[in-house]
């Protein structure tokens, strides 16, 4: 049967209305915690940027690691890192990479050029998910994507010209491409637990940065302020 309906990763379960406000209140929790990152970070007086990135992604696996062994056990949760499979790869993969360009960005361009990038990302997944999925797009959210890729472009041009470095601005917008491409995976795979998939991505990226890290040794403070960032 070539009807992609008929597969069943195409097919999204029935969402309740109960569901769906504790979705959009998670959503708005996650951009609120998040847009907190970039002043966390100016607190922080470490070596460089993989320091930052090494301690804070061992302090997030760790969290996750103890949440789904308390929520599902210790078999539970190698079952769930087991089941993940290609798609919780792909996005352990683009967390990574988001959360590592995040703390790297933070040393070339500024906190709001960074989350003004991050505020098109459901944009930028509908974008994806009309290119690779078909999925029907209205006409406002297409008006918003122009918008949005001239916001860009705008922000591109200030680093074009020395205003700020192009390698901020650059590891911005990967940033938005790896989460709109990850919110897609999740979205088409919705019956794949993706919280392993999490954890698995603050592993790479800990093991990259300890390869890259100059030091590990941070102040008390510091690591404070690295297990809330």
């Amino acid at each position: 049967m070539t009807d992609t309906a008929s597969s069943p990763i195409a097919v999204s379960p029935a969402v309740s209305p109960r569901d769906e406000r504790v979705g959009l209140l998670l959503i708005f929790l996650s951009a609120l915690m998040w847009s907190f990152g970039g002043a966390i970070a100016r607190f922080i007086d470490a070596g460089d940027s993989w320091t930052v990135v090494f301690w804070r992604s061992v302090w997030a696996a760790a969290f996750l690691i103890c949440f789904m062994i308390w929520r599902d056990g210790w078999h539970g949760t190698v079952r769930l890192f087991r089941g993940m499979g290609l798609p919780g790869l792909a996005v352990a993969f683009c967390f990574a990479t988001a959360s590592t360009s995040f703390v790297v960005a933070l040393a070339y361009t500024t906190v709001a050029n960074i989350l003004l990038m991050q505020a098109g990302v459901p944009l930028l997944a509908a974008l994806f998910a009309w290119v690779l999925f078909r999925e029907r797009v209205a006409l406002a959210t297409w008006v918003a994507i122009a918008a949005v890729i001239a916001g860009v472009a705008i922000m591109v041009s200030e680093s074009l010209d020395g205003a700020v470095s192009p390698i901020g601005d650059g590891l911005a917008l990967l940033i938005a491409v790896m989460f709109s491409i990850a919110t897609v995976i999740t979205r088409r795979f919705a019956h794949v637990r993706m919280t392993p998939a999490t954890c698995l991505g603050t592993m790479l990226a800990a093991a990259f940065a300890a390869s890259q890290a100059s030091q590990f040794g941070v102040s008390s403070s510091d690591m404070g302020f690295l297990f809330a960032f």
